[in-house]
């Protein structure tokens, strides 16, 4: 790649797809050099696995009336797959996922199925559009987890194929712990499955969250050059790399992508929604048909459900990532937020907070008096950043609304 083709002439710099009304990432995203390296989808497709995956993390229990509120609302911001659960673990469990199945929802319905006949009929008995057939397939999970032979395995997965195939549900094959699997076995594995006729997909499984991006992308063009099933990722989070190697499977041919909301899962958790599809749309450019502008509203519902908090600061979801504080990029927010921060707050719904702390510049001051609708000339806005400031640092911590309506009246 010839680096002086990547950048872009002055004329061209607030074009789009890198800038947008309430966005603007950095357009080298769009050099020739940079997207030729990659096969994006033609869009954001999702399969979601807060109500499985996710209530996996432990002491999280969703009852059946939030497991539903929850599919509508994942339905509701325009996922296109909902994981509603493991109807092995109970009937209630089963209960849950048959009332699912039946609300008549735009997303299709999926739910978890060992490689057994009675775990399939659970699932056809739960109206499910299909069962994520999953399959150990990592070399220190059938040695030492279930003290089985590759032979067995391929064995057990053909027969639950055809299994569903007579039960005519279709079946996502789970590759669990893919990527610590042998490549002779696995292709032979997945050879035979993609010769039944019988596999709608297959999850490309990361259960530990051990690979690296390029490891991902390297496993799924493997696959796709073995089978000619669609292939979906299962990412895990333990290595801080479940949005990148999502993303990085994507972009080696993946068509959709497993994930939580919230990154809710076990051990560290598994690829989050929100930063995948937020990364998907404004940084890849891939289309996607969901309301962006609900994310958090969901988030914050799931983070209730669940009482796991998430840090203030994460991404997209961060009850703090459009807080200001610092006086010179505050003052930078006051003549166009885009100069400062990749999106604005009203594409997620939100909108900005201005804090008060040892770090106020005069443009916090202007925010505030406007909040409030004070007037003060530049003689007290002046004394008003000193006092801010001195206050701050006394309490050290930021100023409540009260304490510098305290100090406006003090002028």
């Amino acid at each position: 790649m010839d680096k002086d083709n990547i950048f872009f002439a002055d004329d061209k710099m607030e074009s789009l797809p890198w800038k947008g009304e309430n966005y603007w990432v950095s357009q080298l995203n769009y050099a020739p050099g940079i997207q030729g390296n990659f096969n994006k989808p033609l869009e954001i497709v999702i399969h979601d696995s807060t109500l499985r995956d996710g209530e996996q993390a432990p002491g999280v229990s969703f009852s059946k009336e939030q497991k539903i509120e929850v599919a509508k609302k994942l339905d509701e911001i325009g996922v296109q797959y909902i994981e509603a659960g493991f109807p092995a673990v109970s009937a209630r469990e089963q209960e849950t996922i048959a009332t699912i199945s039946s609300l008549g929802l735009d997303a299709k319905i999926t739910c978890l199925s060992r490689a057994m006949e009675k775990d399939i009929d659970l699932a056809v008995d739960a109206g499910v559009w299909g069962a994520i057939l999953e399959v150990p397939v990592g070399f220190p999970r059938l040695k030492y987890q279930f003290g089985w032979e590759e032979e067995d395995v391929i064995t057990k997965t053909m027969n639950a194929i055809e299994y569903a195939g007579k039960k005519d549900i279709n079946v996502i094959l789970f590759l669990i712990d893919a990527a610590r699997a042998r490549g002779e076995f696995l292709k032979r594995l997945l050879t035979k499955a993609d010769n039944t006729g019988l596999v709608s997909k297959i999850s490309v499984v990361d259960t530990l969250g051990a690979a690296t991006p390029e490891t991902v992308s390297l496993m799924v063009k493997s696959i796709k050059s073995w089978v000619d099933v669609p292939l979906e990722t299962h990412m895990h989070n333990d290595f801080g790399l479940g949005t990148i190697n999502t993303i990085s499977g994507l972009m080696a041919g993946a068509e959709s992508f497993s994930c939580t909301m919230n990154g809710l899962g076990q051990r560290a958790g598994n690829a989050p929604l929100e930063e995948i599809v937020f990364a998907l749309k404004l940084l890849y450019g891939v289309e996607s048909n969901l309301k962006v502008e609900k994310i958090r509203e969901l988030s914050r519902y799931i983070k209730e459900l669940s009482g796991i908090d998430m840090p203030p600061y994460k991404p997209v979801v961060g009850e703090k990532i459009f807080n200001w504080e610092a006086g010179i990029p505050t003052a930078a927010l006051r003549k166009l937020p885009l100069s400062v921060e990749p999106y604005t707050p009203d594409l997620v719904g939100e909108e900005h907070r201005i804090i008060l702390g040892k770090k106020a510049g005069k443009a916090n001051i202007l925010y505030k008096l406007e909040e409030f609708g004070y007037e003060a000339d530049d003689e007290q806005i002046k004394t008003l950043v000193t006092r801010v400031k001195d206050l701050a640092i006394k309490k050290n911590a930021p100023l409540t609304d009260a304490d510098f309506k305290e100090l406006y009246h003090s002028l």
